[in-house]
């Protein structure tokens, strides 16, 4: 028999092409959509509106009754619909109701199947953006690493919370992909003041929206064993995807015959901190199941001259492109950004002290220089999570678990464990008083700790005095 596949998100850049994946596999699944009855999605999708084995679903993933109408009779549940940046920071709110609460509908929609909570498989999407800054010489991560959400990154606390509530859920079958940045071949579309947002020095292992629609729908096949489920992975396309963004902005106005980095943008139109992305330690463990590791770095850039917009395809064959001085690009063309109302140097010229403070680290309306060893990446520095990585699972115990807790400022409250058991939730208190109930899975191996804590990214630095597991990620700039 078919599965049937519900797919939310479809109109995305994830999930867009996990369609394009789940329309080549027809023969294997019935896809159910829920799509935003927008004129933009019903130009897209209409074509399929009668099509054998395609639902569409007009409505929101922030209504429970239209989710509800998705889960019931689905096999496997990919949710890619989300708010992301720049759209979040201009409506925190509404990123909380899609990223937050549209994943408490899909879990509410699942316990309310017959025997959902053991049959249904869900297919979580979280971001990079948890972990938040991690320049070098933190710039090699690992899931269970301190969640680190940056100062204004609603994005970032809003899939936190999703997180832990598909960890916490009881459901048999879940996973949760912590997606990096994924690549869009039209460089167009991210001239946007938030590219001024990201430090030069960021290291980012990206992935091409191909393979991510490719590794999203590869949970759905048979051969799927069930050690997949109920983990938290680090997605990406692996070591072949690197770069360091100085790099890959001088590379990407190379191939666009735009100019030299150097003659388009400046230094000080960047932050300095306070964003995200960083290299994978361990995203071949997903790559193992997935086997979504395709395109690489060069392919990303391929692609970028393969869909680059008409105009610039026109600009690279033209002999007038050697007429355009790059001064002349950089002042009608990116300098703006850098200077509107969300560019760094717009809140330089405001004055906008908590956002100067956060991206800065400074409160002065001046300018800033890149210091030059910033662009050099050097040896990693591994993170210690508090407890025996190498332990069998089956093996850890509340000796472990009052360990890892008192690395984190404040300890287990449980007098006792089942050994190996990662999944019962545990009573818990955090260096500042708050008492709450986790799972030892949870704490241990997805850097979720104290609810409390994990969201109050204006209280980082106190929270670094008294926790040591945190301070590694946050006493090194």
């Amino acid at each position: 028999m078919k599965k049937t596949i519900f797919l939310t998100g479809a109109s995305g850049s994830m999930g867009s092409e996990a369609f394009k994946e789940l329309l080549k596999r027809r023969e294997r699944f019935n896809i159910v959509l829920l799509l935003l009855p927008g004129a933009k999605e019903k130009r897209a999708f209409h074509k399929y509106k009668n099509n054998e084995g395609i639902k569409i679903i007009w409505g929101d993933i922030t209504n429970y009754e239209n989710v509800l109408q998705g889960v019931t009779g689905a096999d496997y549940i990919l949710n890619t619909a989300a708010i992301i940046p720049p759209l979040a920071d201009r409506y925190p709110e509404l990123a909380a109701k899609v990223n937050y609460d549209g994943v408490k509908n899909i879990l509410q929609a699942i316990q309310a199947q017959p025997n959902g909570c053991q049959q249904i498989k869900f297919v979580n999407v979280a971001s990079v953006a948890m972990t938040g800054d991690r320049l070098p010489p933190i710039h090699l991560g690992r899931v269970g690493d301190p969640l680190k959400p940056n100062l204004f990154d609603h994005y970032a606390l809003s899939k936190i919370s999703a997180e832990r509530e598909v960890i916490e859920s009881g459901l048999k079958y879940w996973v949760s992909l912590r997606m990096t940045y994924i690549a869009i071949p039209n460089v167009l579309s991210l001239l946007n003041p938030i590219m001024f947002h990201q430090p030069l020095a960021t290291c980012c292992e990206l992935i091409t929206k191909r393979d991510a629609g490719f590794m999203i729908v590869n949970t759905c096949e048979d051969h799927i064993p069930e050690t997949f489920w109920r983990r938290v992975y680090n997605a990406s396309g692996g070591p072949n995807t690197r770069f360091i963004y100085h790099d890959y902005l001088q590379q990407v106005m190379k191939l666009l015959c735009l100019g030299e980095f150097k003659k388009l943008m400046e230094d000080k139109w960047f932050c300095r901190r306070n964003f995200h992305c960083h290299f994978f330690e361990d995203a071949h463990l997903l790559n193992n199941y997935l086997h979504h590791w395709r395109d690489t770095l060069q392919d990303h850039y391929q692609q970028i001259l393969e869909e680059s917009p008409l105009i610039l395809k026109l600009y690279r064959s033209s002999p007038l492109r050697y007429l355009i001085q790059p001064w002349v690009i950089k002042n009608l063309l990116i300098k703006p950004k850098a200077y509107a109302k969300d560019g760094p140097m717009g809140w330089i010229r405001n004055k906008e002290r908590e956002r100067l403070l956060a991206f800065f680290g400074s409160d002065q309306n001046q300018t800033f220089s890149l210091v030059k060893e910033e662009k050099k990446v050097g040896k990693p520095f591994h993170l210690n999570h508090g407890y025996n990585e190498n332990k069998p699972e089956k093996d850890l115990n509340i000796n472990d678990l009052q360990t890892a807790a008192k690395f984190r400022g404040g300890y287990c409250r449980a007098v006792k464990m089942k050994p190996g058991d990662l999944r019962t939730k545990l009573e818990w208190q955090c260096a500042f008083g708050h008492i709450f109930k986790a799972s030892p899975y949870l704490v241990l191996k997805t850097g979720h700790w104290c609810p409390v804590c994990d969201l109050s990214p204006w209280n980082h630095s106190e929270i670094a005095t008294k926790n040591p597991f945190f301070a590694q990620v946050w006493n090194r700039y």
